[in-house]
């Protein structure tokens, strides 16, 4: 399965425009720019016999991720998000959304997800901007 969805993410990647060897990062691994500010990373793994794919960007550096208004903030723009989420990793706000990959995982899946994470990146970076 993990060799079917490597191909279908490749492919999905290849109707982006974007040639997978180019943005290949390591096994599984490719990293992506909307624009010259839109970091997208794509990582599939197998574990136990699933194969997942996560789609992650970088929104914004946080200074004081232990603030009760950030984190309560993080929770409301959540429940607003479709199918993505956002977390806290290594002192940055990433918006993502991980996916258990079936038979029935696409190319079209795959460009929904990438194409829907780059957009959240893009426009939680310029609202949080102001």
């Amino acid at each position: 399965m993990y060799d079917e969805i490597i191909a279908r993410v490749e492919g999905a990647l290849k109707t982006l425009g974007i040639e997978a060897k180019e943005a290949k990062t390591g096994d599984g691994q490719y990293n992506i720019s909307k624009d010259q500010k839109t970091e997208v990373l794509l990582d599939v793994w197998e574990d136990h016999d699933r194969t997942f794919l996560q789609v992650m960007s970088p929104v914004t550096k946080i200074n004081d991720e232990s603030r009760v208004e950030v984190l309560k903030m993080l929770l409301e723009e959540n429940h607003g998000l479709v199918e993505a989420s956002f977390t806290l990793l290594n002192g940055q706000i990433f918006v993502k959304e991980t996916i258990e990959c079936s038979a029935f995982f696409n190319q079209e899946r795959a460009i929904s997800t990438i194409t829907r994470i780059a957009f959240y990146s893009e426009a939680y970076a310029n609202k949080w901007a102001m």
